[in-house]
């Protein structure tokens, strides 16, 4: 097995010299027509931001849906939550502005929609609640709601629900499950993956054997409509018609050596899978030089690449338009940016807090990225930053000009 070990690179510098005269006056021709200057690739990476409206509030799974132009965020009220307060935010896809402020039933953690963007699936992964909604992203209304999936002899607080899918070919939703089995000392977290019919919401079955151990990854390949799950060693593919694993790819001989996969792509053009790895309790001696992305052979398995882009790497994303593949490292508070040709990380855009779940725009030149706030070291949930909110950044991918947001 070949793998690439790569580091960061810094962009090439501005032509100086020869090129200073001819620039400028490049420039005084575009400001006398009224024309924009070329923007260099450089300088794709333009942002903007908005943020949630209350301090309480802590943003999660992001969608962008192509019918509304808009990009949603599942929030919920992460400090009365005796409360269980749960929400949907729509923010414009280009200026950001807030939409909708939509309330749902229970607090709102995971998101998926359909293939034609008809419907979102919102999932209340807390044990309080443990249901999934199907919501109108036109108007953010509820059209139903689940029972609760219970599915396992949890105690209530044992249970949650983590990443979703829709399937298009099946017209099925496939949901992460967490619960707990055992007594006392012997307990023991089990993973699962739901069948819900995608419209009545009713739970249909399983498919056995998806996470074999821990695991939290979940991806559909839009182009085969397999399923993809990923954890502590495996990743498995799923055909979602006949819900059985096709094919189990270990992955105990890997350099560095996995141990939690916890965000999942498929390059099925390419022939590749992407997945990134975040360490919650690295040791002294390894502390976040395990994290990262890894690169492998969709066909055989066989890692080809480890590109390490900081700590903490959550998540991740890829952009066939451009051959990127974009990762956020909640810990080193950086959103990397990885060339899918060579491999090297090419750019690590500041997140200055936490980086968390990305989406993309349906035409690749938008990414967006859900920023946490007061998250300790630690990881603890109940720390955070007095009236600091939360927020949703926007980074263009592409090369043209930002246009200033009504009223600026």
């Amino acid at each position: 097995m070949t793998t690439h070990h790569l580091s960061s690179h810094r962009l090439s510098k501005p032509l100086k010299g020869a090129l200073t005269a001819g620039l400028a006056c490049l420039l005084a021709l575009s400001s006398a027509f009224g024309a924009s200057p070329p923007v260099s690739d450089k300088d794709r990476f333009w942002m903007r931001t908005n943020y949630l409206q209350e301090p309480e509030e802590g943003v999660y799974e992001l969608q962008f849906n192509a019918p509304t132009g808009a990009v949603f965020g599942a929030v919920i009220d992460r400090v009365r939550r005796d409360e269980n307060r749960g929400y949907l935010y729509a923010f414009d896809g280009e200026t950001m502005q807030v939409k909708g402020r939509y309330e749902m039933p229970y607090r709102a953690f995971s998101l998926a929609q359909d293939g034609a963007g008809k419907w979102l699936y919102v999932g209340h992964t807390q044990a309080a609640s443990l249901r999934v909604s199907r919501v109108s992203p036109q108007d953010g209304k509820v059209a139903v709601t689940s029972e609760r999936l219970h599915v396992e002899p949890s105690a209530p607080q044992d249970e949650h629900l983590r990443h979703m899918v829709y399937n298009d070919r099946t017209g099925e939703l496939f949901v992460a499950y967490i619960g707990k089995v055992g007594e006392g000392e012997s307990r023991q977290s089990v993973y699962r993956l739901l069948v819900l019919d995608g419209q009545t919401l009713q739970l249909k079955g399983e498919v056995e054997g998806a996470f074999p151990s821990v695991g939290y990854a979940l991806t559909l390949d839009p182009v085969s409509q397999h399923l993809y799950t990923a954890g502590r060693d495996y990743i498995n593919e799923i055909d979602p018609v006949s819900r059985q694993v096709i094919r189990h790819i270990s992955l105990d001989q890997t350099q560095p050596r996995i141990n939690n996969l916890v965000g999942l792509a498929v390059d099925a053009q390419g022939g590749r899978i992407f997945a990134s790895q975040f360490i919650h309790q690295p040791d002294e001696e390894n502390e976040g030089e395990q994290d990262g992305l890894y690169v492998f052979d969709l066909k055989t398995g066989a890692q080809t690449a480890f590109v390490p882009t900081g700590e903490g790497a959550v998540t991740l994303a890829y952009n066939r338009k451009h051959d990127e593949i974009y990762v956020s490292n909640f810990f080193g508070g950086t959103i990397g940016v990885v060339d899918g040709k060579t491999y090297q990380l090419t750019k690590r855009i500041p997140g200055h807090v936490f980086p968390n779940m990305m989406a993309q725009s349906a035409d690749g030149d938008a990414l967006y990225v859900g920023l946490k706030q007061g998250f300790s070291k630690q990881w603890n949930p109940e720390e955070f930053v007095e009236g600091a909110r939360e927020q949703v950044l926007r980074i263009s991918l592409d090369r043209d000009q930002p246009v200033a947001a009504p009223g600026h």
